[in-house]
């Protein structure tokens, strides 16, 4: 498979939505069991899940308290792959993870911008930029969430397994997803102001660092070869699975960045290529905003994901952020202006593995690092097999 050839498989698509309770009183959504919440955010909670095969062995009530057999779920409105993993996935895996969003809620969550738009009728003059209204609602994003995630199949990638959406029946919109045994990354603390590794107890070493960090660019190449930019890369969006291996998640800040004149807010910056665009909207978290972000002027969000990914990389060797101040105008002229700053620690850091980092964040968008030239970093090439071609 080549790198941008796109990999075929199905992902189910549900339109009917039973909700049941177990004799022991545990929920069920269609054929899978709710168990403990995984975590909570603005626009959801994310439950722990375990795909019950629907065999009638055992039997459930519904939310009205009737007696009911798993097997009479009926199976004419689910499709035949939620009943079914795809070919890569092992069959003994039960486990998923289900965001769970009110699309009531998401619907009174409205977002008002300003898009511009290149007019091709005046493609020279100075009007070649218009300027529209327009409003989105935080279920329009999770939609294109859904939509960005059905392309994607890529080992370092969370996979979506499933949608159940009951359409006008149910305010409940269910995803269902890869599940990533071992959590985040790193994970901040609040009462010292810093991020730690549950594997490490603290920062990582440089041989596990650049294990995580080869793992989030091979994904993000993925990513970027068909034209998606992630917007939001951060360690709470980059999960491990069992094995240990770094898989990007979250994708309702990501943007498929299509690559001609009617992009919705993209402004060509080359009219003899299509294929080079930026971005006047700025979404994600400031703390890993790239320079060209803190003022609200166009920018090439590929080139953002790369500042973000020398972020997290920072964040791995130091456990600190770079720039990290608390008022948001001072946290942008931090961002935009002050030097990069490498603290002292007791592990000492190979000039490869500085001169990487320093790349990554480059404040110079035209001179930073990009994807390709960090996977030829001389730091990489000192670990056997890293070039490895990751397919399952």
């Amino acid at each position: 498979m080549s790198g941008t050839e796109a990999r075929q498989w199905t992902i189910a698509e549900t339109h009917c939505l039973v909700k049941t309770k177990t004799e022991s009183g545990s929920k069920l959504v269609n054929n899978y069991l709710l168990l403990h919440t995984l975590g909570q955010g603005r626009f959801g909670n994310v439950k722990l899940c375990e795909r019950i095969a629907n065999d009638g062995s055992s039997s459930s009530t519904t939310e009205t308290g009737q007696s009911v057999s798993n097997a009479t779920i009926p199976k004419d409105n689910v499709t035949s792959a939620s009943t079914a993993l795809p070919a890569f996935a092992p069959q003994k895996t039960r486990l998923f993870a289900m965001k769970i969003f009110s699309k009531r809620k998401l619907r009174r969550l409205k977002d008002y911008r300003i898009k511009k738009q290149v007019n091709d009728s005046a493609l020279k003059a100075d009007t070649a930029i218009m300027r529209m209204h327009f409003v989105t609602t935080a279920l329009d994003r999770v939609y294109e969430e859904i939509k960005i995630m059905r392309s994607l199949y890529h080992r370092n990638i969370v996979l979506l397994f499933e949608v159940i959406d009951a359409a006008d029946e149910s305010d409940k919109l269910y995803m269902v997803l890869e599940y990533m045994a071992a959590g985040p990354c790193m994970v901040y603390r609040p009462s010292s102001k810093d991020f730690v590794s549950r594997v490490t107890g603290g920062v990582l070493g440089e041989d596990l660092a650049r294990s995580y960090l080869s793992d989030i660019l091979y994904g993000l190449q993925y990513l970027h070869q068909r034209h998606i930019c992630h917007r939001d890369i951060k360690p709470e969006n980059i999960l491990l699975c069992a094995s240990g291996r770094c898989h990007i998640t979250d994708f309702g800040c990501a943007k498929q960045c299509f690559n001609d004149r009617t992009a919705s807010d993209a402004i060509l910056t080359d009219p003899r290529s299509l294929k080079r665009i930026l971005l006047s909207d700025t979404v994600g978290t400031y703390q890993f905003f790239a320079p060209e972000c803190c003022y609200g002027e166009p920018y090439d969000p590929f080139k953002v994901d790369i500042w973000a990914v020398g972020i997290v990389f920072f964040l791995f060797l130091f456990g600190k952020l770079p720039y990290a101040s608390e008022n948001i105008q001072q946290l942008f002229d931090e961002i935009s202006r002050s030097t990069l700053t490498l603290p002292t620690t007791e592990l000492s850091h190979s000039p490869e593995c500085q001169n990487l980092l320093h790349r990554l964040l480059q404040k110079d968008p035209n001179q930073r690092i990009t994807i390709e030239e960090a996977l030829c970093h001389p730091w990489f090439t000192l670990v056997e097999d890293v070039a490895e071609l990751l397919s399952f």
